[in-house]
């Protein structure tokens, strides 16, 4: 009798594990639901409030609520080695003696999109001449 409540019990589990799952062989992915923007900042358009801390505030009109609800949005920099680098960024430096850092961070409501740049080498505290960015917005 024990041996076919233990049967039966394996036996269940068996059809219970492996019948729930399901394999897709061929997923279909659509990109029909994403928008990419390709932006170029250049030294002269960046804001500061801050020795060190830059900003620069774009019109996406594309990001819309549903973006924002229940999208995602993605930004990427390219780099010196012309790689796109996923945001937020941070780089510490420990050169000629000195620490500092280089971030790159966004933040996004409703048509706008904020990129900020944050150099505190003491040396040269400016903004790169220039950044590029791709932001892609998908909408679920």
């Amino acid at each position: 009798m024990k041996s076919i409540k233990w049967t039966l019990l394996a036996s269940l589990l068996f059809v219970i594990s492996f019948t729930g799952c399901t394999y897709n062989e061929s997923p279909v992915y659509s990109t029909t639901h994403s928008d990419t923007y390709y932006i170029t900042i250049y030294r002269n358009q960046w804001e500061t409030e801050e020795l060190g801390h830059w900003f620069v505030r774009y019109n996406i009109p594309n990001l819309t609520p549903a973006v924002v609800d229940n999208g995602v949005v993605l930004v990427h920099y390219r780099n010196s080695v012309n790689n796109w680098v996923l945001l937020p960024y941070s780089k510490w430096y420990n050169q000629y003696g000195l620490q500092f850092v280089e971030e790159i961070w966004f933040g996004y409501a409703v048509g706008t999109l904020d990129i900020d740049y944050r150099y505190t080498n003491p040396l040269d505290i400016s903004p790169p001449p220039v950044l590029e960015l791709k932001v892609i917005l998908v909408r679920l």
